[in-house]
């Protein structure tokens, strides 16, 4: 009988062990949760950037994932390519995120998604899309359908084309004294033309005197505001584009010495001494596209995911701007207004 007592496991013994096997398995359980049932190793993420102003896009993105429990360097890692504001890198670029044999791609704009698609599309099995904010996504030829995009790519239209009057209305209401207004764009954008034509029927109902100037180049600008400066234009609206959108203060620095108020495209134009925007930050851009990234990255189709619309649009006026400029917006307008920029 003794040695028979001498051989079994004391109870308060088991018990303890059988408690720390819990915990082990629960710490490891809590480590291994975090990836997919499938999942052996972190998620890989190739991004292809145009600018560093779209960074900030990737910034949105990586923090909502963040949220959604996708911690870079943990069970996600991000591939970033940026072509630094040239364009004709970004196919290179994008050939170098496809060695990385990336789960999925995102591009941060039109430009970044034409470029992957034309990449990806000739694959046998190509790794899913996901442009963070484009216009018209359908028409430029990303998708077939924005409800069933039907193939490898989904994003968020940012509807940039579709705001465009709005902006221009927005800056008449801020400024009803205002009776001419420069349009400033850069022809290679897609919907140029067709923007031309709606802007131009907004600026007849109105009673205002519209003009288009083009760039495409950093050296046009001082001999395109030497035209603006003679034609005794008032005021001026940003057209969406990549040109455009790299250069903004520079164009709002000519607007300021000439006493012109630009209207412009996103908050951060503002924020660049625009004395309005009407459009999608980037960051919010940035966080909205990270719900369809998760959405892929768990196993759903990107053909059968929606193209979505911006959960937010901004309306940004800077007061700071508008002192410099010696102008009073209207007040009614004013409190319209999403963000305010003010020395209080």
């Amino acid at each position: 009988m003794n040695g028979q007592r001498k051989g079994r496991m004391p109870m308060k013994k088991m018990i303890a062990l059988l408690c720390s096997a819990m915990v082990i398995a629960f710490l490891l359980y809590g480590h291994f949760s975090e990836l997919s049932p499938t999942q052996k190793q972190p998620y890989k993420v190739g991004v292809l950037v145009a600018n560093d102003l779209r960074l900030v896009k990737v910034d949105g993105l990586k923090a909502r994932l963040r949220e959604m429990g996708l911690i870079e360097g943990e069970n996600i890692v991000f591939h970033i390519e940026n072509g630094e504001s040239d364009l004709t890198d970004l196919t290179e670029l994008g050939k170098k995120l496809l060695l990385g044999k990336p789960d999925i791609l995102v591009a941060s704009g039109a430009v970044e998604a034409l470029s992957l698609k034309e990449l990806t599309s000739a694959l046998e099995s190509p790794p899913p899309v996901v442009f963070m904010g484009t216009l018209s996504p359908s028409v430029i030829g990303l998708v077939e359908d924005t409800l069933r995009p039907g193939n490898h790519l989904t994003g968020l239209n940012n509807y940039h084309y579709e705001l465009t009057p709005k902006r221009f209305e927005l800056l008449h209401r801020l400024l009803p004294e205002i009776k001419k207004v420069a349009i400033l764009g850069d022809t290679r954008v897609p919907f140029f033309e067709q923007t031309q034509a709606g802007l131009y029927q907004a600026s007849q109902k109105m009673g205002i005197e519209l003009s288009t100037y083009t760039l495409t180049d950093v050296q046009e600008i001082q001999e395109v505001f030497r035209k603006i400066q003679e034609a005794e234009e008032e005021g001026i609206v940003l057209l969406p584009g990549f040109f455009l959108e790299s250069h903004t203060e520079e164009i709002v620095q000519y607007a300021l010495a000439f006493k012109i108020p630009v209207f412009g495209v996103y908050p951060q134009d503002t924020m660049a001494g625009c004395l309005a925007s009407y459009g999608m930050s980037n960051w919010n851009q940035g966080t909205q596209s990270a719900n369809m990234v998760y959405k892929i990255l768990q196993g759903q189709n990107p053909g059968k995911i929606p193209v979505e619309t911006p959960d937010r649009i901004i309306f940004s006026v800077n007061l700071q701007t508008a002192e410099q400029l010696g102008i009073t917006p209207s007040q009614a307008v004013l409190s319209l207004a999403d963000e305010v920029i003010d020395d209080e």
